[in-house]
């Protein structure tokens, strides 16, 4: 999903809601790439997924209970609070939190290769996402994810394809 600030000049998929802890609520848009639900339902035949975001939590929410109203294709929510927060202010998604799993069984898809960069080798990165409706790096992921299927350790599966 791509999110949109200035949705008077921006075409988008969807104006949400979004209410912050301090209760201010404004309303962005969002495009949700091709695709998307597709994957979702793919990986839930093989994978439990986790959300791993470095939004905050309020907005997080609204875009995935959009996406996922019943909460069946995405089992865990972590957001930018589970991150760490460089000096120079990078959020680093950090798999270690995931303590009831063995990093050999991780995978994590992000467009900034910088936010897995503790697990460079547990990373799929992906191309970012605006607004493109042909769009078809979903299609190639779904793929991809099923060939990780079977593999003993995801880290050597994706240190000879990336």
């Amino acid at each position: 999903m791509h999110c949109i600030d200035d949705i008077e000049n921006n075409p988008c998929d969807q104006v949400i809601n979004v209410t912050f802890p301090n209760g201010e609520t404004v309303q962005a848009g969002i495009n949700i790439r091709p695709y998307a639900l597709d994957c979702l339902r793919k990986a839930n035949e093989t994978y439990q997924v986790v959300v791993f975001t470095a939004s905050h939590k309020a907005y997080a929410d609204v875009v995935l209970d959009h996406l996922d109203p019943d909460r069946s294709l995405i089992q865990y929510r972590l957001y930018r609070d589970h991150c760490i927060r460089t000096e120079e202010g990078i959020y680093i998604k950090d798999l270690r939190i995931i303590t009831n799993r063995n990093l050999r069984d991780l995978i994590i898809v992000d467009n900034a290769v910088y936010s897995f960069g503790y697990q460079l080798d547990n990373g799929i990165p992906i191309i970012p996402f605006y607004d493109d409706k042909n769009d078809e790096e979903l299609m190639h992921l779904i793929f991809y994810i099923n060939c990780l299927a079977n593999c003993q350790d995801v880290r050597e599966q994706n240190r000879k394809a990336f």
